[in-house]
């Protein structure tokens, strides 16, 4: 559990250990930071509330709180928060464990902003590895979701609270039993059907859609419309959310979505495997080398970048295509765009302004293209540093005077549009419904393309790369 404390303690003492202060509640009950003193560390002790001893169910509480410690103090894994101890008094039971030093996934994510590519793939392949390891061992968590994954200051990320697993080998079973978070649960959690690994992988893909995008595939005003989703609605796909992704990922993650288990990864390492293969080898980080990692580590294996390379020439590879031809970007375009990016987010950066470059090679355009990486960027100081950087180089002639020499290459050379500005802002915001915030600046460029209204539309709709998207947006536009 995460140390920020956040009230003064209720109690002081429980068993052997001294509460020195509370780390949060939920529905379960209170976690404290606590000294044991027998061997002289801090823990976070997790208990189950009074109140809810009252009731009928003590003995199942008690059961499913000495399940908890059961089941995870056997997982013994550098990606899972360890359990070390479990007690009861008169009228409450606990259990120690880990005390970790960092924060949330959850915080990180309430901002609503996606997460650098390669933090999010590095996380996410430490989250595979602890279920990978768990389900091994006949545990399947059911209930992965942000606020259960804690990220350490070294960068690590660890699984919390195993309360609610469902141990194979255990006369206490929860099988059939609908508990989870409705947000992140499963289609055969909603459906009251047996639950395996399978159902935590599916959980686990919501994450990384949300890490990639800034949002979650399933939403509703409440948990009756979130489970209409889930069970009968195919969510947009990444890309649709953020431009900037690698489109291959769309792949991975909309099989790892699949309602049914049969059609999802079988095993977190399968799901791994994907992902790799996806983005042409590019491993997330083993846990071994993510703790000696730093902060601002990458897990792609990308070179820093070369003049007269495959950036400028557009050659290449991903997932075993070429990419779409770059030759309408002049090379001293892109390098600078490049290094900059390099400076705040690592070689990653080749990778990512070679794939958004792609996107846009119909029509370059260098804000539209620093509109796509900006995303990337985790921090809003760096954000704001990277985009300073590429307009002071870009008035300083760094990429004018190339970009003077083809026409149509750059937005200095494109012809003004004829068309209305409120048209272009109204078609503007029926794509921000499929682009998110960058629809703007995709409607301003392709206005300067664009003949005539219909013209936008249809270069606007082309933009979309989901076929549903696409169709639904051509009918609320009129085509």
């Amino acid at each position: 559990m995460t140390a920020a404390a956040t009230d003064p303690p209720r109690i002081t003492q429980l068993g052997k250990y001294r509460i020195e202060a509370m780390l949060g509640a939920g529905a379960m009950g209170i976690v404290y930071r606590a000294f044991d003193p027998h061997i002289e560390r801090h823990v976070a002790l997790k208990t189950v509330r009074h109140e809810l001893f009252e009731g009928g169910d003590r003995s199942s509480l008690m059961a499913r709180l000495r399940n908890e410690a059961q089941a995870a103090g056997r997982l013994a894994h550098p990606n899972i928060v360890g359990v070390y101890d479990y007690g009861e008094t008169a009228d409450t039971a606990y259990i120690a464990m880990e005390l970790v030093n960092g924060q949330g996934l959850k915080q990180r994510l309430d901002a609503g902003r996606p997460l650098e590519l390669a933090t999010a793939l590095d996380w996410f392949g430490q989250l595979l590895a602890a279920l990978g390891f768990a389900h091994e061992h006949g545990v399947v968590h059911r209930d992965i979701k942000p606020a259960n994954l804690l990220v350490s200051t070294q960068g690590r990320l660890k699984v919390a609270d195993f309360g609610v697993a469902h141990v194979e080998s255990s006369s206490l079973t929860l099988a059939g039993a609908m508990i989870g978070t409705p947000s992140y649960m499963s289609p055969e959690q909603f459906a009251g059907e047996p639950i395996d690994g399978r159902s935590d992988l599916f959980s686990a893909a919501i994450v990384l859609y949300q890490m990639l995008t800034g949002r979650r595939p399933f939403t509703g005003a409440s948990h009756v419309e979130v489970m209409r989703q889930v069970m009968h609605e195919t969510p947009r796909a990444p890309c649709a959310c953020n431009p900037a992704l690698p489109r291959a990922l769309d792949d991975v993650l909309m099989r790892a979505l699949s309602r049914r288990p049969a059609e999802r990864f079988q095993t977190a390492d399968a799901l791994r495997r994907a992902l790799a293969d996806a983005l042409d080898g590019a491993a997330p980080l083993p846990p071994e080398r993510a703790e000696a990692a730093e902060d601002d580590r990458t897990i792609l294996e990308a070179q820093p970048p070369k003049p007269g390379g495959p950036l400028a020439s557009g050659t290449g590879s991903w997932r075993g295509e070429s990419l779409p031809s770059l030759t309408t970007w002049p090379t001293t375009m892109l390098l600078p765009v490049e290094t900059h990016l390099a400076a705040q987010i690592g070689p990653v950066a080749r990778l990512l302004v070679r794939r958004a470059a792609a996107r846009i090679a119909n029509a370059p355009d260098l804000p539209a293209l620093i509109a796509l990486l900006a995303p990337h960027v985790p921090s809003d100081k760096g954000r704001a540093q990277f985009i300073a950087a590429c307009a002071d180089a870009s008035s300083a002639g760094t990429t004018h005077g190339a970009a003077a020499s083809r026409q149509g290459a750059t937005q200095g050379s494109l012809p003004s549009s004829s068309l209305d500005e409120q048209e272009v802002q109204a078609a503007a915001r029926k794509l921000a419904v499929y682009l998110g915030p960058i629809a703007t600046i995709v409607a301003k460029r392709e206005a300067r393309h664009a003949a005539s209204l219909r013209a936008l539309h249809e270069r606007l709709a082309a933009a979309i790369s989901n076929e549903a998207d696409r169709a639904r947006f051509e009918r609320d536009i009129g085509l």
